[in-house]
């Protein structure tokens, strides 16, 4: 079952426990300790009402910025990273993106994919989830061009960082085909939360899947004043 949701799409809703319980010839019972194992693994998220859906990096969280003066820094280890292609849309938010932005079911959004490469390679994928202020101060939707919009470094900087997820993991695989990768080849994937900070409500959500030999995530620390 795990490999299976691997090659599936975040929120994609799992079948019910009866069919799921006949396709691998199994109890009910083994059925549910299944589920509970790929629940604590994160790979699935449970709703209230028992609906299991494909979870993702927006569901749980490494909360990393501001605490105890951690940070986290992404580093390209001197690779000059370029935008090859934009596309910025508006559309429903995912299911897992509208959980981590607290918006409902249904609710547009504005989309920013990019493609980013480095010596005419393709070196990561980034798509960020743009609410309220933030979608406004980007460009109209429904346009698509080969011209980088800024560096690279800005895609995680948009503003200050109020949570951040990372992990190592087979990628779908639309963004294995656009990073040209081989099956089951793991991309480490940076999730980060951007909050408003008039109302503290969370404004936009950026998912970056890195090439792992092109990248390396740094943790760093700053001292605390002397007395606390």
């Amino acid at each position: 079952m795990a490999a299976a949701l691997v090659h599936r799409e975040p929120g994609w809703r799992l079948p019910r426990r009866s069919a799921l319980a006949r396709r691998y010839n199994v109890s009910l019972t083994e059925i549910d300790a299944a589920l509970d194992d790929l629940a604590r693994r994160s790979l699935v998220r449970r709703l209230a009402d028992g609906q299991l859906y494909r979870a993702s990096p927006a569901d749980y969280w490494i909360p990393v910025e501001g605490a105890a003066g951690l940070g986290t820094r992404l580093d390209p280890m001197g690779g000059a990273i370029a935008c090859q292609t934009r596309h910025v849309s508006r559309r429903e938010a995912p299911q897992d993106v509208a959980w981590a932005l607290r918006l409902p079911s249904g609710a547009l959004i504005q989309v920013v994919r990019c493609v980013w490469v480095s010596e005419g390679e393709p070196a990561a994928v980034s798509t960020a989830y743009l609410n309220g202020p933030l979608a406004d101060e980007d460009t109209e939707p429904d346009q698509e061009t080969d011209q980088a919009f800024s560096s690279f470094g800005s895609v995680l900087s948009a503003l200050p960082a109020a949570a951040v997820s990372v992990e190592m993991s087979p990628p779908q695989p639309s963004i294995a085909r656009s990073l040209r990768l081989s099956p089951g080849q793991p991309v480490i994937t940076v999730t980060v939360r951007f909050d408003d900070a008039a109302t503290g409500e969370p404004a936009g959500l950026t998912v970056v899947m890195l090439k792992p030999e092109l990248f390396r995530i740094a943790i760093d620390t700053t001292e605390a004043p002397v007395g606390t």
